[in-house]
């Protein structure tokens, strides 16, 4: 697994309730190894995330984001602190 990927593989197992090097996760990965389209779409969720995460805050209206963060599984974000999860 390349450290590129291991934050991805931590948040996957993590969501599992699974530590990375379980038996679950380690399939994961291999799964993930050896299917494009898995692993493609783990891709495009990355990037997703990436884009999401560099628009200013002020740009993504309160709902939307919810909406967002909801779809994606994802902790609320700390707009009142200024910062996206």
């Amino acid at each position: 697994m390349s450290k590129d990927c291991r934050p991805i593989m931590e948040r996957l197992c993590e969501a599992l309730d699974e530590d990375v090097s379980s038996p679950i996760c380690q399939e994961l990965q291999a799964h993930l190894d050896a299917c494009p389209d898995c692993s493609l779409q783990v891709d495009t969720i990355k990037r997703t995330v990436e884009i999401y995460r560099s628009l200013p805050i002020e740009n993504v209206p309160e709902e939307v984001e919810e909406r967002l963060l909801v779809r994606l599984n994802l902790p609320c974000s700390g707009k009142e602190s200024g910062e996206r999860t």
